[in-house]
């Protein structure tokens, strides 16, 4: 008998090519070599066939194939299509195997791949969503890989422009770090709107995909389809009609020969004319003719299940639909049959066109019924939150207390999964409903966050309104935070503080919501110049509070008052107990939980040459961001152990460092912070290590970041780069910019050498002129000002500055005084300066045999900091008295690049190169790629221990 049905499959015509590139694609990925294939084109072009090919063609080769289909209704449910192809996979894996795939960093998949009304309870504060956003990306990356470890893995996604916007981006991430494992992604897409959906747009366009476009059947192809589904030989005529009316679409070539064959049309010249008059109709009639013939029970569930959407349970459809027994398993082999679902176990319609066309056949008022009966369905048997709410959604307002709080919770768990975009939508359609007076506060106050952590400018009115109108302590002070945290962020930190301020006068003096406005405004302070000062007074009055109990505004304030001890040149000995007072006092370690406020007191440890303490905490704080996937906390911490390790002298560490957090930038938003640290670290261990000054420009301009008067931290990248033109031997231009560092806020750095160097700097570059006056001027004042500040590395930078610019005959002896200052710092490199400065000065003198001991000292200093450039001029000046050291053997640690120093020293921990890939942010292998390259370079002895390191490992 033959099917009647909609829309039957057929041989796939002209897709040879096609065909092709899918097997290639599933062959690379067989290979190990991972592939991201995009079939983009117009519905019914043909795209989920060949998607179909994809999958058949991958179990045939008995790769794990993953599907999932995004559909419109469920677009505002975050990770729905994530949760379709992984969900599945877990529940049915047994224990062993589900352990072995949420091993390593994939465990921060686990509470996202849960169950939906638990995930957003274990994920992390939506205040911190860039970080969890990024980790959920990343531990989804890696459970993918640990699946592909298995056997190789194929992601099959169905209709990505529907795609929910959190997981295109996990798809993005995913499709950007394939590499060579067997795991392969393959998408089919309508042309994404980068407006509507740029995530999904990002995907289509990443230059590692490969994008399929399927064409127009051309006339050959359409006459043996005409000449298969009707009777005869077809005349050219018939042929091009057809063509012409259906643009070569294969669904709608085999929608349009259905019909005519339903017309018992033959075909002929003189049918050709009558072609015309059946495309009118379209799909949407085809369907619902071959709806109509069906037995009601059929059509009742067809339409339950447009409103219900694709995936659809068996017993939400037959509750809707009100069948049960035989009725429902007729109603089910009819659609089947009719090809308006497809067979099997998922109630899934053959074609988003068929869901499309029943739905929009259905009046208002039913679908009223439909949507809101099936929320009542989906509650009653406890669906996740969002997926009711994508019924109620499309519901109108009914003054529904339950509907409202549904609509909270959905979007409470839309904001925590990085979805605060889709929290909004819901929290409008809750304000619409709309909620009780009493409640109405609450929901503006969830709109307002959501709009912020959005950055919608939509956020103002509501969280506006609140500071203003608002009489709950806690909400006002909510709304004011995260509002100036909103507005900080989009470079208006004056209105932002104004926010804050006004907030601050609404709540009493002992209100306990008002510290969490006090904390904002002491952290908007280090973020924007001009809050800055005008904060003074309030940081002022904190100084001396008599504040014991352990809080977080006291270890906030406690952190601030340390760093403001360093900007404000006053006492390194202070600012360490301040700064260990914070730290101790309780200030947050953990990723996601206030790192920003770890930071000002770690950086108020490196001013002050506690560099020990310093490294001791950031180690700590690394440890948890690494584990949680938190690449923001971790790029910003890795930036600032660079200067640490610059400031000790272990230039291979910083550059090390400065590149963890300039790799990470790419994928990263917020991460400027960091960025505007790494950039100088990696610039100043740059020079030293022998890069040229044009390279490491190049560096800083593919960071895209600039400098910034009202972005506090950006004074490193001013004082780089001045560094730069000096050494590229534009000391004009040097000076400009390093003088410029005089006229920023104090709190850039300016007034303390121990924080930005610059007068010393520009005192070298004026001394190259000839201003010599003006030089030593500038020395004298940042001499004055380390002193008096106690930091025995700024001091020691400024007594050799001073000795260089001063009177030559009295240069030995200034630089034997910075190199006494500098032998009991921390800082090894500026101790080398001075002493090869000190040989050169007494060679110059004629004094070689006392220049013999400080070049030596300082040779041997230079290397092992990794200073090749202070090392090559040691050597130079050792030549002129006579004395050829050997030259070093450049084959051990520093021989290596930043990134394979990296790598070498977490094997050498006993990593295996898949924990090293997950705790550095990359693929296994990049790891395997630098490995080799260190393994190279090292000399035996350490090849040896690296090797003792790797095999109990299996690295």
């Amino acid at each position: 008998m033959k099917t009647s049905g909609l829309a039957q499959p057929a041989a796939l015509l002209e897709r040879e090519q096609e065909v092709e590139r899918v097997r290639a694609a599933l062959r690379a990925v067989g290979e190990g070599t991972g592939r991201t294939l995009v079939i983009e084109g117009a519905p019914g072009i043909g795209k989920s066939r060949l998607l179909g090919e994809a999958a058949a063609g991958a179990s045939a080769l008995g790769f794990r194939v993953l599907d999932a289909r995004a559909t419109e209704l469920e677009q505002g449910f975050p990770f729905g299509v994530v949760r379709q192809l992984f969900e599945r996979p877990l529940a049915e894996a047994d224990d062993g195997e589900r352990q072995r795939w949420l091993a390593g960093a994939a465990t921060l998949a686990a509470s996202l791949l849960g169950a939906a009304p638990t995930a957003a309870a274990s994920a992390p504060a939506a205040s911190s969503r860039v970080d969890s956003d990024y980790a959920w990306h990343h531990g989804l990356y890696w459970l993918a890989s640990n699946l592909a470890a298995d056997s190789p893995v194929v992601l099959v996604v169905d209709d990505l422009q529907w795609c929910d916007a959190p997981s295109a981006s996990a798809l993005a991430f995913v499709a950007h770090r394939l590499g060579d494992q067997p795991l392969g992604l393959i998408v089919a897409t309508r042309p994404p709107d980068p407006v509507l959906t740029p995530e999904a747009a990002a995907l289509v366009s990443d230059p590692t995909a490969d994008v399929l476009l399927p064409s127009p059947l051309t006339d050959s192809a359409i006459g043996t389809m005409v000449a298969a589904r009707l009777s005869g030989e077809p005349d050219v005529q018939f042929v091009r009609a057809c063509r012409e009316v259906t643009g070569g679409n294969p669904f709608l070539v085999i929608e349009l020969l259905d019909e005519a064959a339903d017309r018992c049309l033959d075909p002929s010249a003189a049918a050709a004319a009558d072609i015309g008059a059946i495309v009118p109709r379209g799909v949407a009639n085809r369907v619902l003719v071959r709806l109509g013939r069906m037995p009601p029970e059929a059509s009742a569930l067809a339409r339950a299940l447009s409103a219900l959407g694709d995936r659809a349970q068996v017993g939400d459809a037959a509750r809707l639909a009100g069948l049960d027994g035989a009725e429902l398993e007729e109603a089910t082999t009819a659609l089947a049959f009719g090809g308006i679902v497809e067979p099997g176990g998922t109630m899934r319609f053959t074609h988003p066109m068929v869901r499309t066309a029943l739905y929009d056949d259905l009046s208002p008022a039913e679908r009223e019924r439909l949507h809101r009966s099936a929320a009542a369905i989906l509650r009653e048997r406890g669906a996740p939150a969002g997926q009711i709410a994508a019924q109620v959604m499309h519901t109108e307002p009914a003054a529904d207390a339950g509907a409202v709080e549904l609509l909270r919770s959905a979007a409470r768990d839309a904001c925590a999964l990085g979805d605060p975009a889709g929290a909004a939508a819901l929290l409008s359609r809750a304000l619409d409903e709309p909620p009780a007076g009493d409640d109405r506060p609450a929901v503006l106050l969830d709109l307002g966050q959501a709009h912020a952590r959005a950055g919608a400018p939509a956020a103002i009115a509501p969280l506006s309104e609140i500071v203003e109108c608002g009489e709950d302590a806690t909400a006002i002070a909510a709304a004011a935070t995260e509002l100036g945290g909103m507005l900080f962020y989009a470079g208006r930190g004056t209105e932002g503080a104004a926010i804050l301020r006004r907030a601050q006068e609404r709540l009493p003096p002992m209100e306990p919501a008002r510290e969490q406005v006090e904390v904002a405004l002491l952290g908007a302070s280090y973020t924007s110049a001009s809050v800055r000062r005008d904060a003074e007074k309030m940081i002022a009055d904190l100084r001396d509070t008599g504040r014991s109990s352990p809080s977080l505004l006291r270890a906030t304030t406690l952190a601030t008052l340390a760093i403001d001890e360093a900007m404000y040149l006053r006492s390194a000995s202070k600012a360490i107990d301040l700064a260990q007072g914070a730290l101790a006092t309780g200030l947050p370690l953990e990723a996601h939980t206030a790192e920003n406020w770890a930071i000002l007191a770690l950086a108020a440890l490196l001013v002050a040459d506690a560099l020990d303490d310093a490294l001791q905490y950031m180690d700590e704080i690394l440890v948890h961001a690494r584990e949680e996937g938190a690449a923001l906390t971790v790029a910003t911490v890795s930036s600032l152990r660079g200067h640490a390790a610059f400031r000790r002298g272990d230039l291979t560490a910083a550059r090390a460092d400065a590149q963890a957090a300039l790799d990470l930038a790419p994928d990263m938003l917020g991460v400027e912070f960091g960025i505007f640290l790494a950039a100088p670290v990696a610039v100043f261990a740059g020079l030293d290590r022998g890069e040229t000054p044009d390279s490491l420009r190049r560096l800083i301009d593919r960071t895209g970041v600039q400098y910034d008067t009202e972005f506090l931290p950006s004074s490193q990248l001013r004082y780089a780069s001045g560094i730069l033109r000096a050494a590229a031997g534009n000391h004009e231009g040097a000076i400009e910019e390093l003088r410029s560092c005089e006229l920023d806020d104090p709190t850039f750095g300016g007034e303390n050498p121990a924080v930005v160097p610059w007068r010393s700097a520009a005192a070298l570059s004026l001394a190259e002129l000839g201003h010599h006056d003006e030089a030593r001027d500038l020395t004298a004042d940042e001499v004055h000002r380390a002193r008096s500040f106690g930091a025995s590395r700024a001091i020691g930078i400024a007594l050799r500055a001073d000795a260089i610019v001063g009177p030559r005959a009295e240069r030995a002896k200034r630089l034997e005084q910075a190199v006494e200052v500098l032998a009991s710092s921390p800082a090894r490199l500026e101790h080398a300066r001075a002493l090869v400065d000190l040989g050169a000065t007494l060679r110059a003198t004629a004094q070689r045999s006392a220049a013999r001991e400080p070049l030596l000292q300082g040779l041997q200093l230079a290397g092992r900091c990794g200073a090749r450039t202070l090392e090559r001029r040691a050597r130079t000046e050792l030549a002129a008295i006579g004395i050829r050291p050997r030259t070093t053997n450049r084959t051990g640690a520093d021989s290596l690049t930043p990134s394979e120093r990296r790598v070498a020293d977490l094997a050498a921990t006993g990593g295996t190169n898949r924990q090293i890939a997950q705790t550095l942010f990359v693929t296994e292998k990049t790891v395997e790629t630098h490995l080799g390259r260190a393994f190279r370079k090292l000399d035996i002895s350490s090849r040896r221990q690296l090797l003792d390191a790797l095999a109990p490992a299996g690295g």
